[in-house]
């Protein structure tokens, strides 16, 4: 069983445990696992006070840019559609090499719930700061689980206390969640971009190395071996170099491949898993990286090394992209959405008719709608060919 494998049951019999010592305090409801806490509130008061006129200024700052991302989401969402384009998705944990199907993204399972924690860490928690600026009492906070598969947090702030607010202390309030995710979100990419900028400083590729060659190929025929450092004239550093060279071959050209152990005439044959591709036939070609710079004298990096930068770079990039995907749906005008709240905020404000909420929830069936094209309308078309 994979190491993988093991950690996940090892996550999920710890949390039943947790569960289980824990019961006095849960609730169960509808398959539902919900812990409320009171915990967190008074730091989240003492912030509040403390910053008071600087969160004023940030929680209005993101009142617009929640309206301006918004627009641009939906308007990205709308063109996708009418292109029959996917642009969203659902993401879900998978272990091992498990790939769902459909418009369903498959995350590593640590990968997932380590941004699902910073997620909810987040978005809940500037909803009550916001909410305890505007002197809203939070009455407890808390997480939510299926079964023992931990879906998210909330904070539950007096809902009576929040309907006799101004409609911009409203408006600040429903759009810090989805703020926090979006700084979160720049934050990650400032450390991926200093994370491969210091790779870059200690490590360099050197040639494209592989396993072994496979029978009934090209590379096979003439037992291909060493690391690859040329095709056809152009110099393979890096996976992407090897790529490059490939780019315009077709199945049935002779390629001219220099490796450490000599030079071979490999004929390509077709891939067997992309029509139409140039094969030359090798098992699990990667970058063949060695140290450089003040760490030169290390010499070759080792594949452990690399599978924990690689582990790191894809952690630091899905925690990106699921705080700012997260973020931005929950800016869609849609209820109960945040994105939905404010729309009607800002029409009852303006046009104080009755039919607000009829016109809101309208939007939101047309929305809920697109969304359900895009992640399903490309996949029929498809089918229907």
């Amino acid at each position: 069983m994979e190491i993988e494998a093991i950690s996940v049951m090892a996550f999920f019999t710890l949390i039943g445990i947790v569960i289980y010592l824990d019961k006095k305090n849960i609730e169960f409801k509808h398959g539902l696992i919900i812990r409320r806490t009171e915990k967190g509130i008074e730091v989240i008061t003492k912030l509040a006070k403390k910053y008071r006129k600087f969160l004023f200024y940030v929680g209005n700052f993101a009142v617009v840019f929640g309206i301006i991302a918004s627009i641009l989401g939906l308007g990205y969402l709308i063109y996708k559609t009418f292109l029959l384009e996917p642009s969203a998705g659902i993401i879900l944990p998978t272990v091992g090499s498990y790939q769902y199907p459909g418009p369903v993204f498959s995350v590593p399972f640590w990968y997932w719930i380590i941004a699902i924690f910073i997620v909810v860490t987040v978005h809940e928690p500037m909803h009550a700061l916001f909410a305890r600026l505007e002197k809203v009492k939070i009455k407890n906070m808390g997480v939510f689980l299926f079964l023992v598969i931990p879906l998210g947090a909330f904070a539950d702030p007096d809902e009576k206390q929040i309907k006799k607010l101004s409609w911009e202390g409203k408006l600040r309030i429903f759009a810090a969640g989805s703020f926090g995710n979006m700084v979160v979100a720049v934050i990650f990419i400032a450390l991926l971009m200093s994370f491969s900028h210091l790779t870059s400083l200690i490590m360099t590729g050197d040639g494209v190395i592989f396993n072994t060659t496979i029978p009934e190929t090209g590379a096979h025929e003439v037992g291909l071996s060493g690391i690859i450092k040329e095709i056809n004239g152009n110099t393979v550093n890096s996976m992407s170099n090897f790529i490059d060279a490939m780019q315009d071959v077709k199945p049935g050209d002779v390629l001219e491949i220099k490796t450490t152990e000599g030079s071979y005439l490999v004929k390509t044959t077709e891939n067997p898993d992309v029509q139409n591709q140039a094969f030359i036939g090798i098992n699990m070609p990667r970058t063949y990286y060695v140290y450089t710079g003040l760490m030169r004298n290390f010499g070759v990096v080792s594949d452990g090394t690399i599978r924990i930068m690689s582990w790191v770079t894809g952690l630091l990039g899905w925690i990106l992209i699921i705080n700012f995907g997260v973020g931005l749906f929950n800016l869609f005008p849609l209820k109960p959405l945040d994105g939905g709240l404010m729309l009607e905020e800002i029409l009852t404000h303006f046009f104080k008719g009755k039919n607000v909420k009829n016109v809101v929830n309208i939007i939101s069936l047309v929305i809920l709608f697109l969304i359900l094209l895009n992640l399903f309308g490309p996949g029929l078309a498809n089918l229907l060919k």
